[in-house]
């Protein structure tokens, strides 16, 4: 059976969002992965800008995807790679941890993935 691939942008460049303590950011809308083709693997980019203190996780609809980096206060894409399995057939979570005492920028969120024919 064909796979093609295909991307979401969650968060687009104008969307900037601030990640702060205690909290941190989860997105709920706008994250659908229809069609997804779960045996394959997918990535989400980030576009991050001032995390000097710490390594906060990434979470997708509960599970620990991976970490975003700190930086020197620039822009700077970063990667995280998941499996398909963890993608929903439809809508996600998206969900960014804080880090104490610090606050960063998010931007140009985007989701690729392998998608059944």
């Amino acid at each position: 059976m064909p796979v093609v691939s295909d991307f979401i942008t969650i968060l687009a460049d104008t969307q900037q969002r601030t990640v702060a303590s205690p909290n941190g950011l989860t997105i709920t809308q706008g994250f659908d992965t229809g069609g997804r083709h779960s045996p394959g693997t997918a990535y989400i980019s980030f576009m991050v800008r001032g995390l000097t203190s710490g390594d906060p996780n990434v979470f997708v609809n509960d599970t620990n995807v991976g970490n975003l980096f700190r930086n020197d206060g620039n822009w700077q894409t970063q990667t995280v790679t998941l499996a398909g399995s963890v993608l929903n057939n439809g809508n996600n979570v998206l969900r960014i941890s804080s880090v104490p005492g610090d606050s960063f920028d998010v931007r140009s969120v985007i989701c690729h993935f392998h998608q059944d024919v």
